[in-house]
């Protein structure tokens, strides 16, 4: 086989492999998930195993006590969270307003609009209800199928988390009886575990960092539900490059509609911004391992790749994904350039 049918079948080869991961995303979601919280969840089950608790029961311990801390923590925080509902939408709505105005894009489309608009309330209204009602069901159908996603990735993780090392053992089996595969198999096992284990952590780590550094200069900004823009900015702190900016752009919102006016609202944007940058310059690259540092390109690149695989969950699972692909790459000798193209 010559040198460009090889380059032609690798490039059929990954091709299909995308069209798999975009036309089974439901199936795979779901599996992805449950193993980066069972990646999460492992040192704990370890611990409790060395210390003679049987890990079947250690697994279901330490699940439900996750489960226990993010549902007292959602408790916390409820009464926060029912009013920044109801106040967002106004207040980004006020917000625009605010933006158009200063920019001077105040047209009159809007009102004239409006005014033929009412014409036709009587037909507006009961064509409301009619699509109220649907937005109804809908919002029905996705309550029940993300309640069905939860059930399912919980299990899968009870699993994964009891099992231990079988599914790595068995992987070393498939890889056939050839002692040099099987040992390079075992260390992008185990590079695996590894590398995505470290990176939790110091997501951990960072996350938390960065959430009480927000909840504590918004408190004395004396921004409302400081506490809960805290925790959202230290969750999606784990969302390269968009999630501070959908925090941001809250935070800009709510500024606007507490009335402190556009500067107030860019000083909390902006503080913010800050500390989310300050955490990504300063302190995630010395706590990343080599392996799991990538340059700033690969990760934008593949956080696309993956938003348009798996859409919103690509968010959060792009850079482990990122990360198995780099430790494929950096074991096997054809994809060494793989690896070597992510590097920083």
């Amino acid at each position: 086989m010559g040198p460009g049918q090889s380059t032609a079948l690798w490039i059929l080869a990954v091709l299909a492999a995308l069209f798999f991961l975009r036309s089974a995303r439901t199936l795979l979601i779901p599996i992805a998930t449950a193993v980066l919280i069972s990646y999460a969840l492992e040192p704990a089950v370890a611990w409790l195993e060395r210390h003679h608790v049987p890990r079947l029961a250690g697994s279901a311990f330490v699940l439900l006590l996750t489960l226990a801390g993010l549902a007292g923590g959602g408790y916390a925080l409820k009464d926060d969270v029912v009013q920044a509902a109801k106040s967002l939408p106004q207040a980004v709505e006020q917000a625009r307003s605010t933006v158009s105005a200063r920019l001077g894009s105040i047209g009159g489309a809007t009102q004239s609009g409006g005014e033929s608009g009412g014409a036709v309330g009587t037909s507006g209204e009961t064509a409301g209800s009619g699509r109220s009602g649907s937005v109804l069901q809908r919002a029905a159908s996705a309550i029940f199928a993300f309640a069905g996603h939860v059930v399912v990735v919980l299990f899968l993780t009870l699993f994964l988390l009891a099992s231990g090392h079988f599914f790595r053992d068995r992987l070393v089996e498939i890889a056939g009886p050839d002692g040099e595969r099987r040992r390079v198999v075992a260390r992008i096992v185990d590079d695996i575990n590894g590398q995505i284990q470290r990176y939790l952590l110091v997501l951990l780590f960072t996350g938390a960092i960065v959430g009480a550094a927000t909840w504590i200069v918004l408190a004395w900004m004396r921004v409302e539900h400081a506490a809960m823009w805290g925790v959202l900015a230290g969750v999606f702190n784990s969302i390269p490059y968009f999630g501070p900016v959908i925090v941001s752009g809250g935070l800009f919102a709510v500024g606007i509609a507490q009335g402190g006016g556009t500067t107030q609202a860019m000083q909390m944007a902006g503080a913010a911004l800050v500390i989310t940058s300050l955490e990504g310059w300063l302190l995630a690259p010395p706590l990343m391992g080599k392996a799991e540092r990538m340059n700033a390109l690969a990760v934008f690149l593949g956080l696309l790749l993956w938003i348009w695989l798996w859409g919103e969950w690509g968010t959060v699972l792009a850079v482990p994904m990122l990360v198995i692909i780099k430790a494929v790459a950096d074991h096997v000798e054809r994809l060494r350039p793989v690896g070597r193209l992510m590097a920083p």
